[in-house]
């Protein structure tokens, strides 16, 4: 063969390689496995129809900070040999950087674009999404949740389709109720959830276990807090997350020892990260920095082909929702915005890249400026702001130098891209669902402005007409948050001064008016929490928490006409709105027209079922319209699930007295006493039922309590003499002064005539009768203003 011939010869050899080689790769596209028969045909070698399916969200976790992501300092064994053993997602990235969104999205598979939750603690879940434990429910699962936060209460929905969820929390001794600060230490979350499923080993079963340790304030148990506090805030973080990593080995653990690990799908997943003082901003929930969004998310089976697997593409927690359910082998029902990431971790690649959209609406709603959303890629992060960023998140990952300007096409290619995700995911989006709060609740929130927004009329506007940018207010964010953390522990004069001094910066914030409106109220600057009130309405008519707030200092300065018109002004923006309700149920109660407030409360109950003060303002509305059986039935079915709810035990008594029944009304009274010592009301109750039964000694105790507990109140004073006049040693001169002091407080007809009528009683025993002749007069007089004194108890 000639030289020249061996070239050709050697190029067609390669042309027929190259031929045969594209072949065979056709044909191995062709016959490579379908993921979700692989998924099938695994589960079937282990013999396994239903799996089991354990999510566990980790609160306020990011990616950077567990050691299978690269923290060098972490000490999480348990995720990281999870990570070891299954898929690592190294590229997850949260919707939302606040607990609530992010977890509905999960549960949903859709954006808060559509699903409407945009912030913790305003709106719910609608009960028209379907929810991922309403899939494994209907699917024939056993189902079971339990919550580390106040913030994912059931009132806000994520309750839907689990047989059992866990969130009692004790919220009585919270004055403030700060949703983030509400929580259960992990160990107490992994205990119950351990419980429930030691009761259903048999499955198949969905198990959610929210560990929401990693939240501030970091306060990680010993001994982590000693081995981590020299590291500073950041080392603290560290511990919080090494003790929710050590729950974390105690569910796999029992899962080892249970022999349902080689039939349990595992998934870890963060909600959220958290700044550190990144970027300014302390914890979480302003900005949409990847120190927010971007999160873990491990996915461990037995599955012999997604073991020690990596996925460095695009994801997203709305993929967590179909991705569950196809490692399940079900369906997912309806509309969705996530994708299973099944194909991805078999090693199949997308035809197209994927991009994770994210958004933050805290300085839109609750500050009035400009609303941040972002789409994010594995090498890019665009930020919408009236001054729009762009990162490469490969070369900057602390987003520390905005290239918008040297990456114009990117930043235009990615702003299309945002705005199509945007359009496709909020098309027909339903109107959002106002959180089922009942009025506690509602105060409580409401005192931190929560709850309520800005409307468009009263967003401030920069000197070019848009939005303010929150990068340009930061430092008025900072000193919202900073006064919350003051009003959580009554220091509301310091609250005040860090209030006006964000309301310098930015006047027309509307949660910094409502929590400054608040704070006046409490410091008895009641003048002030009205013009503040009124001030907020002037500007935004529609403001229901200020209408709401405007009508509870009203209601305490007895003006009931203008409280009915600010809760009808309310309805008629809201007609679910508990708060409303109650308010005009407590008008009707105070003007001793109970069949007037019936209504009212009646439709709190409807709206929130949900056992709460509702329940009991109900329960004593029925006592009064002697609807007593029904009473009794919602009151001890309150004291079923929550034993020392306040004011339960207390209404029981008086449902009790009212059925002649002194022995049981005592026991109730003692109850209520038991658990709230310092409750007037009971108290009182307590000592004049004990005198009725004849326990003098007994009364004449409980009413010295009331006395140094209400020392502005009459009846204490009153009801103490009548106990000392039954001592046949009374001392005249204390009982007189008793009397004189009561006298001197009683502000109702028939307090009066009774103080008279003691007071008769002492002239008499001194044999004076002039004095008792005058004092009867006066006691008459008293009395026919209303009729005779009546023995009436203390109502709720």
């Amino acid at each position: 063969m000639s030289a020249a011939s061996r070239p050709r010869l050697v190029l067609l050899s390669l042309i027929l390689f190259a031929a045969s080689a594209v072949a065979a790769a056709i044909v191995y596209m062709r016959s490579a496995p379908d993921p979700a028969q692989s998924v099938r045909r695994a589960w079937a070698r282990h013999g396994v129809d239903k799996p089991n399916v354990v999510l566990i969200t980790l609160d306020t976790t990011r990616a950077d900070h567990l050691g299978s992501y690269g923290h060098s300092e972490a000490r999480t064994p348990a995720t990281d040999a999870l990570a070891r053993a299954g898929v690592r997602f190294t590229q997850a990235a949260t919707p939302v950087p606040l607990t609530l969104p992010a977890h509905a999205s999960m549960m949903t598979g859709l954006y808060p674009t559509y699903h409407g939750v945009r912030l913790n603690g305003t709106t719910a879940l609608s009960q028209d999404r379907t929810t991922m434990a309403e899939v494994f429910t209907h699917a024939g699962y056993q189902t079971g949740a339990f919550i580390g936060a106040f913030v994912l209460d059931s009132r806000w929905g994520l309750n839907q389709g689990f047989g059992v969820y866990d969130d009692q929390f004790d919220l009585h001794k919270f004055r403030h109720l700060d949703l983030a600060g509400v929580q259960r230490r992990g160990d107490e979350v992994m205990d119950r959830a351990l419980d429930w499923l030691e009761g259903h080993k048999q499955g198949p079963f969905f198990a959610w276990v929210h560990l929401y340790d990693a939240h501030s304030p970091y306060e990680p148990p010993e001994p982590l807090l000693s081995e981590f506090r020299n590291r500073g805030l950041a080392g603290l973080y560290d511990g919080e997350i090494a003790f929710a990593d050590q729950q974390v080995a105690r569910c796999i653990s029992w899962l080892q020892r249970s022999g349902l690990d080689s039939r349990t799908v595992v998934v870890v997943a963060g909600d959220h990260g958290e700044a550190l003082g990144s970027h300014g901003e302390g914890t979480h929930g302003y900005f949409v920095y990847d120190y927010a969004l971007h999160v873990p998310l491990i996915i461990s089976t037995p599955i012999d082909d997604l073991r020690g697997v990596r996925v460095d593409e695009q994801v997203s927690l709305v993929d967590v929702f179909p991705t569950v359910l196809a490692l399940a082998g079900l369906d997912v029902p309806g509309r969705v915005h996530g994708r299973s990431l099944v194909p991805l971790m078999f090693g199949v690649t997308p035809e197209h890249p994927a991009y994770a959209y994210g958004e933050s609406m805290t300085p839109s709603v609750q500050y009035g400026w400009s609303p941040l959303h972002c789409l994010r890629s594995p090498r890019y992060k665009f930020v919408q702001a009236p001054r729009p960023e762009l990162y490469d998140l490969a070369a900057d990952p602390d987003e520390s130098h905005n290239i918008i300007r040297e990456q114009q096409d990117v930043a235009r290619r990615m702003s299309d891209e945002l705005k199509r995700v945007m359009d496709d995911t909020g098309r027909d989006a339903p109107a959002p669902e106002v959180a089922n709060l009942d009025r506690e609740t509602l105060q409580r929130l409401a005192s931190l402005g929560y709850v309520g927004g800005a409307s468009p009329g009263s967003k401030p506007a920069t000197a070019s007409g848009t939005l303010a940018d929150p990068k340009d207010r930061l430092a008025a964010f900072v000193e919202v948050q900073r006064a919350g953390e003051l009003m959580g522990r009554d220091e509301y004069g310091p609250a005040v001064e860090a209030l006006e001094a964000a309301l310098k910066e930015d006047p027309s914030m509307p949660q910094a008016r409502v929590m400054l409106a608040s704070c006046y109220s409490e410091m008895g600057r009641t003048s002030d929490a009205r013009n503040q009130f009124d001030s907020v309405l002037k500007d935004d008519p529609r403001s229901i928490a200020a209408l709401i707030g405007l009508a509870n200092v009203m209601l305490a300065q007895g003006q009931t006409s203008d409280v009915i018109a600010l809760c009808n002004r309310t309805l008629s923006l809201d007609d679910r709105n508990t708060q409303a309700y109650t308010l005009l149920g407590d008008v009707y109660i105070g003007r001793h027209e109970p069949a007037r407030a019936l209504p009212y409360l009646e439709k709190a109950v409807q709206i929130q079922p949900k056992l709460t003060q509702n329940q009991v303002n109900l329960a004593a509305c029925l006592i009064e319209v002697k609807n007593l059986s029904r009473a009794q039935q919602m009151l001890e079915a309150v004291l079923s699930s929550h034993p020392r709810f306040p004011g339960a035990q207390f209404n029981l008594g008086v449902l009790y007295e009212e059925q002649g029944r002194p022995q049981e009304a005592r026991t109730a009274y003692e109850a209520e006493v038991a658990n709230y010592p310092t409750s007037f009301k009971a108290r009182f109750n307590l000592g004049k039922t004990l005198a009725q039964l004849e326990d003098w000694p007994g009364s004449i105790a409980q009413m010295r309590e009331v006395v140094r507990i209400a020392p502005r109140r009459s009846e204490g004073y009153l009801f103490l003499a009548r106990g000392l006049l039954h001592e046949t040693a009374a001392p005249l001169d204390e009982t007189e002064r008793l009397v004189q002091q009561g006298l001197g407080l009683a502000d109702t007809a028939d307090l009066k005539a009774l103080g008279w009528f003691l007071m008769a009683d002492i002239f008499n025993r001194r044999h004076q009768p002039e004095q008792m002749n005058a004092a009867l007069k006066n006691a008459r007089q008293a009395a026919a203003v209303k009729g005779a004194p009546r023995e009436t108890s203390q109502r709720n």
